[in-house]
């Protein structure tokens, strides 16, 4: 069994940062962005090792992480084509943590561009000075509570990918359910009507809208009359 990370989120704040651009040009002038502190307990054994797994196994739910560009320091890079750059290093002076939560940032912002069909999306992560594995995250977010559930996926689906070298079929469905739901925001949905917007069983409808729904990212909403008993979900207002 892999050594499991232990993450916490310390902090969500959205807005606009001025001194974002200076962190990553590729911030847009004023762009809405999430800031994120999160606090990381993880020492793996073999910690390039790990980390390149997690990227092979992210790789192959989604190839379009190898699309993602880096600018910070080498050895962190995501996704390289030919092993990590990291490799090259000796081992102590290569932080999981930090490689940990540089993935859960394009995580993120993969997710984003899913959900959304954003084809741009930028961010940036960075270590506390005096407090090893406390990290803030900048990620560009023009709908908070996509970028919330975009978390809320990474932290649940990196760590377990650490743990079980698979994400697979049930994830890529919470996602596509998740796209349908923001691309008609003011419908509510059942399960049959998701199944049949998507060549769905009903089943499979049913299970990724009880993802959705328990991760907060939709909430159930009252019929004016309901013969069929299926329950119908919107966004959740925050």
């Amino acid at each position: 069994m892999r050594a499991e990370p232990k993450i916490c989120v310390l902090q969500t704040e959205y807005g606009t940062y001025p001194g974002a651009a200076a962190l990553n040009w590729k911030f847009p002038r004023d762009a809405p962005i999430m800031l994120l502190t999160l606090e990381i307990a993880w020492d793996p054994s073999d910690p390039i090792k790990a980390i390149s797994h997690l990227e092979e196994t992210l790789l192959a739910f989604s190839p379009a992480f190898e699309k993602h560009e880096c600018r910070g320091a080498e050895a962190y890079h995501v996704f390289a084509s030919k092993g990590r750059p990291g490799a090259r290093l000796p081992t102590d002076t290569f932080n999981p943590r930090l490689a940990l939560a540089h993935l859960i940032e394009h995580a993120v912002i993969d997710f984003q561009c899913v959900i959304t069909d954003e084809k741009r999306c930028s961010g940036v992560t960075a270590e506390y000075r005096g407090h090893p594995g406390r990290f803030d995250l900048m990620i560009e977010c023009r709908d908070p509570s996509v970028g919330r559930l975009s978390l809320a996926l990474a932290l649940a689906w990196l760590p377990a990918a650490i743990q079980s070298d698979h994400l697979g079929a049930a994830e890529r469905e919470i996602l596509e359910a998740a796209r349908l739901v923001y691309r008609r925001p003011y419908e509510g949905l059942s399960p049959p009507a998701v199944a049949q917007a998507m060549t769905w069983t009903e089943e499979k409808a049913t299970r990724a809208l009880g993802a959705l729904l328990e991760i907060g990212y939709l909430a159930e909403t009252p019929y004016a009359m309901n013969l069929s008993g299926a329950p119908q979900y919107r966004i959740r207002q925050i």
